[in-house]
């Protein structure tokens, strides 16, 4: 049975008047932060008597800030043992864990505390000796902690307070299995704080199981977060898809685009890049390390445009983020708005724009309407020069190829990172797929051939020795059956060659192409390990 909530009554508003100690008072108004939002100040009452909190806030209500205030305010001054931490930070993902522990940082040094970050895809003997030498708090990926803990790199044993950031994400990622067994060797009766967008399903579960009365805090829904944003959809055309979004990427302000996979983020980023735009892209398929160099270089404004997959639509707050691009409209409603939150954070102007594609519209009309916002539809974008963009801010880009800002290493990341094993935008792809795209307009414009079927090709071109139309003036053929030409032959003969006019096969024995699997089935070979 669901246990009964208390909801708090303290509503105050500047930091000097909680019960903050002037350490932690000074650093704020460093930061130049007098007075508290509302779910700060609905909180930090509550979390520093040390009563189980669960609460519900739009995102980039500040939520952080106010549990990091609990958490130093709690153990200042307090020794520190090793392996065994006061405080623990569960995050879902690396990117919010590493913001977390930079926002902790700080303040906890103000107090005498140590914070260490402790998630997947870095070193884990670093993180194991930093947490066995002794720190205060824990800033935490769930898979990671267990990882130490079996390690007997960790104990839980002394936690005296233990945060739940973005629950129903994890529940989202499958992570609470892995919460759930973190909590239950932490000991009952210590404070809990769990924040969440929703609470139902597993979140529930881990609250009535974990949390003793906790206190309920709520500020304005999640749905409505989305609300105090100009919101617009780009009804485009497949062709005018890439010019549009260039033309949204060479506006002035800083600008965040989300698109649907890692492949298609690395594809923006270079396109923008080729045009004159300079972009990186974050995905979860990165380095940490280059994840990491990515984000600060945003961060710090060294470059105006992010492309990134949802791995960056959670939790992370970027100032100053003056648009959101759904390059690839969102799937959900709750994708929608937290991709969208990533601007207008904390009360600023945002403007949020998707591009839709035909046969995307009517699911981009559903998730608006369940966001319940208003958006401006403009119709039939055919081109860049559309009158839509003006508003927007649009302006065509340079078309020379910018400085790739994935190639460049910035304030904050790590000492050792080797920006030479990057790759960055890639020219030799660039007019690969320039090519390709110009074959595809080619048989576009004219008819496919009747009676034909495949052996016919579109626009009847045949696949033998003619090979498709190239449709460019590059010198570069199409597929063909021979392995030598003037250009890049990027056809089979015996093998897939790839070679520089050269002609030269890769692919391993008689007729083998690269890749092919184990046996004549074709299935790839299984890697062991992750």
């Amino acid at each position: 049975m669901p246990k009964a909530r208390r909801r708090s009554a303290h509503r105050s508003e500047r930091f000097e008047e909680m019960a903050l100690p002037d350490e932690l008072l000074g650093v704020l108004a460093d930061q130049g932060l007098e007075r508290a939002f509302e779910i700060q100040a609905a909180i930090l009452p509550d979390a520093l008597a040390g009563r189980d909190v669960l609460a519900r806030a739009e995102t980039g209500s500040g939520k952080t800030l106010a549990f990091t205030l609990a958490m130093t305010a709690r153990f200042r001054g307090r020794k520190v043992h090793r392996k065994r931490p006061l405080g623990v930070v569960l995050v879902p993902t690396r990117e919010l864990a590493v913001q977390v522990v930079d926002t902790i940082h700080p303040f906890a040094r103000a107090v005498g505390l140590t914070a260490q970050l402790v998630a997947g895809g870095m070193n884990i003997e670093k993180q194991a000796d930093a947490v066995a030498r002794g720190v205060g708090i824990v800033v935490a990926t769930p898979g990671r902690l267990i990882d130490l803990a079996e390690r007997g790199a960790l104990q839980l044993d002394l936690v005296e307070t233990t945060v739940i950031d973005e629950a129903d994400h994890m529940a989202d990622l499958g992570f609470l299995p892995d919460v759930h067994d973190i909590l239950a060797a932490i000991p009952m009766g210590t404070q809990k704080m769990l924040f969440s967008a929703t609470l139902d399903g597993q979140v529930e579960e881990i609250v009535d199981s974990f949390l003793v009365d906790p206190v309920e805090h709520e500020t304005t829904p999640v749905s409505a977060a989305v609300t105090t944003m100009d919101h617009h959809v780009l009804a485009i055309a497949p062709s005018a898809k890439r010019a549009v979004t260039a033309q949204l990427g060479a506006r002035k302000g800083r600008t965040l685009m989300f698109t649907r996979t890692q492949l298609g983020a690395e594809r923006v980023a270079q396109e923008l890049v080729e045009v004159g735009v300079r972009a990186a892209a974050l995905h979860g398929n990165k380095q940490q390390g280059l994840r990491t160099n990515v984000l600060a270089g945003f961060r710090e404004g060294a470059y105006p445009v992010l492309v990134a997959t949802d791995v960056a639509a959670r939790g992370l707050h970027i100032d100053d983020v003056t648009m959101v691009v759904h390059v690839d409209p969102s799937d959900d409603v709750k994708e929608y708005v937290h991709r969208s939150g990533r601007t207008a954070r904390a009360g600023a102007a945002g403007t949020v724009v998707t591009l839709a594609l035909p046969h995307q519209i009517s699911r981009t009309r559903r998730i608006l309407a369940e966001a319940e916002v208003e958006p401006t539809w403009s119709d039939d974008v055919e081109s860049a020069d559309d009158p839509a963009l003006t508003p927007l801010g649009g302006r065509t880009p340079s078309g020379e190829p910018a400085e790739d800002p994935a190639l460049v290493k910035y304030k904050g990341a790590p000492r050792k990172l080797d920006i030479q094993r990057t790759r960055g935008a890639d020219s030799r792809r660039a007019e690969e797929r320039r090519a390709n795209e110009e074959r595809r307009a080619s048989w576009e414009e004219e008819p496919p051939a009747r009676g034909g079927g495949r052996r016919g090709g579109r626009g009847g071109a045949a696949r033998g020795g003619a090979g498709r139309p190239a449709g460019t003036g590059s010198g570069k053929p199409a597929r063909t059956s021979g392995g030598k030409g003037s250009g890049k032959p990027t056809g089979r003969a015996g093998g897939k060659a790839v070679g520089k006019g050269s002609g030269k096969p890769t692919g391993k024995g008689s007729g083998t192409p690269k890749g092919s699997g184990r046996g004549s089935s074709g299935a790839p070979r299984r890697r062991g390990g992750r």
